[in-house]
């Protein structure tokens, strides 16, 4: 059977299932990457993407790189939460060192 599409929903679906594995991994340099290639084939090959045969595809690739970037940004929340909650016990043993010295 010959394709008509010259960009195949199956190299969609593809990136999909990359950028869904990464995630669960919590692989953020893989996500990246997969980013880079999602980008990359939707830049090359927008002519195409307009064919309505190429949606389901191109809508899955975009569901998972929508729940990629949610959890991304969540994950981002949770080490910015962390590391100032560890600047403050810094400070406060800072704080507590000086008060020593004071003391002594």
């Amino acid at each position: 059977m010959v394709s008509t599409f010259k960009v195949s929903p199956e190299r969609f679906r593809h990136l999909a299932q990359l950028i869904q594995t990464a995630t669960k991994t919590q692989d953020w340099l893989g996500i990246k990457r997969y980013d880079l290639q999602l980008r990359d084939l939707l830049e090359t090959h927008q002519a195409y993407l307009s064919d309505p045969r190429l949606a389901p595809a191109i809508n899955e690739a975009r569901l998972a790189h929508q729940q990629a970037a949610r959890l991304l940004n969540e994950a981002i929340s949770e080490m910015e939460s962390d590391i100032n909650m560890m600047d403050s016990q810094h400070e406060r043993a800072q704080a507590y060192q000086l008060a020593m010295r004071v003391d002594i």
